[in-house]
């Protein structure tokens, strides 16, 4: 089930967040839990976080921001964090939680811009993305991670 976090979810998301954390394969640096929960409950109160249930788990998150180009007022959503745990993948989360991020950007009227920033599996997630009708705009590039 897809459905609106609120700051009653915080807990699970932190818990959800530190498992995302524990699966990075490529060295995520370590998660300051103060941040963290400070960053989801900004998005909760100022954006839209949309979390995946599964029975009184949260299995997955898209949480999502308002932000304008550093050349523009214009306004796009963009994503904070988007995660599944590894366990529901086989499942149609990611494509439920992406579709209600879209929907949510056609009622806001603003361009939704999602973000790859993990070079794990980036052909899959490149897939993903095209199938649900986004279109690559660039690449990240990192030296000394």
């Amino acid at each position: 089930m897809i459905v609106c976090a609120d700051a009653g979810d915080l807990d699970k998301i932190c818990i959800l967040l530190m498992e995302m954390q524990y699966h990075d394969k490529l060295g995520m640096p370590p998660i300051n839990p103060i941040k963290m929960q400070e960053a989801i409950r900004d998005c909760i109160r100022n954006g839209k976080v949309f979390v995946a249930k599964k029975e009184d788990d949260i299995v997955g998150i898209l949480a999502l921001k308002k932000g304008s180009h550093w050349f523009s007022d214009g306004t796009f959503l963009g994503d904070l964090v988007f995660f599944v745990s590894p366990r529901c993948r086989k499942s149609t989360l990611g494509s439920r939680l992406l579709r209600a991020a879209s929907q949510y950007a056609s009622i806001s009227k603003l361009p939704l811009l999602m973000a790859v920033v993990s070079g794990e599996d980036v052909s899959r997630k490149d897939a993903f993305y095209s199938r649900h009708g986004f279109s690559r705009i660039g690449g990240v590039f990192a030296r000394g991670l």
